[in-house]
C-alpha cells in the first residue's frame, strides 16, 4: 500500500470523498524537548523561536494531516536562540540508542523503536555550521525510514524517548548543555472537510 492510498483509505473511512482531486506535498513538523522531559510536541505552544519548532500546538487542524515517512532526532543546544546543532554521537556516545514511542490520540502507535545514531540523509533537514572551523553537521544524526503512520486532523501526538546505552543496558541521563528534537516528514494533505460532508 503506497502513502497515497493510506491517506485516501483514511479520507474514504472519514467521508471525504473529494481527497483525490486534491494535492499533497511533501512536509515536517518539528520540536524540541527543551525541559529534558523525555516527551516531544507536548509543549509546542509555550515555544515562539523557529529554531526550536514550527508548531505552535500539537494537533493538526481540521483540514491537516500528516503520513509520517521519516522520523528524524537532532540535538539543539539549550541556547535557544542560537539553534545550534550538537553531533548526537559526540555528545552521548556511540553506543546511545533512543527508543521511543509515537502516540496519536490516546495510541501508542509505536512501542519502544530503537533508532541508534548513525548519521543521517540530507533530505529534510539544513546543514548547521558548528565550531570555530566551520565543521558542517547534518541536524537530523538519528532517523528511522518507512513509518507510514498516518497522523488525522484534531488529534493530538507527542513522542517520548528514553536514552540507553546499548552494550549494558543502563539509561543515559540527559545532557543538560542539549536539548533533543524530533522531526515527523512526510507527505501533507490539505482535507476540505467543508465541501466533503
Amino acid at each position: 500500500m503506497t502513502a497515497q492510498d493510506k491517506i485516501l483509505y483514511v479520507a474514504n473511512k472519514l467521508g471525504l470523498t473529494s481527497l483525490k482531486d486534491m494535492q499533497a506535498s511533501t512536509g515536517a513538523v518539528y520540536d524540541c524537548d527543551s525541559e529534558n522531559s523525555g516527551q516531544i510536541f507536548t509543549s509546542a505552544a509555550r515555544h515562539v523561536n523557529p529554531a526550536v519548532t514550527n508548531l505552535n500546538t500539537n494537533q493538526f487542524e481540521v483540514n491537516e494531516a500528516l503520513l509520517v515517512e521519516t522520523i528524524g532526532f537532532y540535538i539543539n543546544d539549550v541556547e535557544e536562540s542560537v539553534g545550534t546543532v550538537r553531533n548526537f554521537q559526540q555528545t552521548y556516545g556511540s553506543n546511545a540508542v533512543i527508543v521511543f514511542d509515537l502516540i496519536i490520540g490516546n495510541k501508542r502507535t509505536m512501542v519502544q523503536t530503537p533508532v541508534f545514531g548513525s548519521g543521517g540523509p540530507y533530505t529534510f533537514a539544513n546543514n548547521a555550521v558548528d565550531g570555530p572551523n566551520g565543521i558542517v553537521i547534518p541536524r537530523n544524526q538519528v532517523y528511522l525510514e518507512g513509518a507510514g503512520i498516518l497522523i488525522p486532523p484534531q488529534i493530538q501526538w507527542s513522542v517520548e524517548y528514553r536514552i540507553f546505552n546499548v552494550v549494558t543496558g543502563a539509561v543515559i541521563p540527559f545532557e543538560a548543555e542539549a536539548n533533543l528534537g524530533c522531526y515527523l516528514f512526510g507527505t501533507r494533505v490539505l482535507l476540505n472537510f467543508n465541501t466533503s460532508i
